[in-house]
């Protein structure tokens, strides 16, 4: 089973090439997803961040996302402890989970994680795609899904890697300033090659 790394910032449109390459038999491991599992079930991570971080967690001992966001995304030595605490955690989970889909006779996984390279998790993967848009499109997309502020967008777009890192980092590049579908037939094309 290959894996493939799958990274982009956000609002670059990871998920809508996630979605796809899933409908075309794909395994996907989605380390977001993973990281919010863990952040209401694992108590060792949320303590671990609780020292580093303090007062973020909620009554119930959930983490409070909204409250961290504000601590990590302003300060880039933060957010690479952040990402330096749950990064084991999530590298556990996310093996059992390529374990699974290894025993389902998967022929290529998908590795859903938006810090792939700033934590490593390159180095599990036989290839990366990264996915680019253009700033513009990246806001206006954070600004539908997430219904924060212009600005809160625009930081957290300027605390994640450009485009030419991605450029220089990936094996493949999706650009997705295209409709939906023409982009979803650039997926497919990429499909056909990962295959290969």
């Amino acid at each position: 089973m290959k894996i493939i790394g799958l990274t982009g910032g956000s609002g670059a449109g990871k998920s809508v090439a996630a979605e796809q390459f899933q409908k075309l038999g794909a395994g996907i491991v989605d380390a977001d997803a993973v990281y919010r599992e863990l952040c209401s079930n694992n108590m060792d991570m949320l303590n671990n961040l609780k020292s580093e971080f303090g007062d973020i967690l909620t009554e119930d001992n959930k983490l409070d996302r909204t409250k961290l966001a504000k601590i990590v995304f302003s300060d880039s030595k933060k957010l690479a402890r952040l990402n330096e605490i749950t990064f084991p955690y999530i590298k556990k989970t996310s093996d059992e989970k390529f374990e699974i889909f290894r025993k389902q006779g998967c022929l290529i996984a998908l590795y859903d994680a938006p810090t792939l390279f700033q934590n490593g998790a390159d180095s599990i993967c036989d290839s990366v795609i990264g996915v680019i848009a253009k700033r513009e499109t990246r806001i206006k997309r954070i600004l539908q899904r997430d219904g924060i502020s212009e600005q809160a967008a625009a930081s957290r777009i300027d605390s994640q890697p450009n485009d030419e890192f991605y450029y220089t980092h990936c094996n493949y590049i999706l650009e997705n300033d295209v409709s939906r579908e023409t982009f979803e037939s650039e997926v497919k094309q990429l499909w056909k090659k990962l295959l290969e």
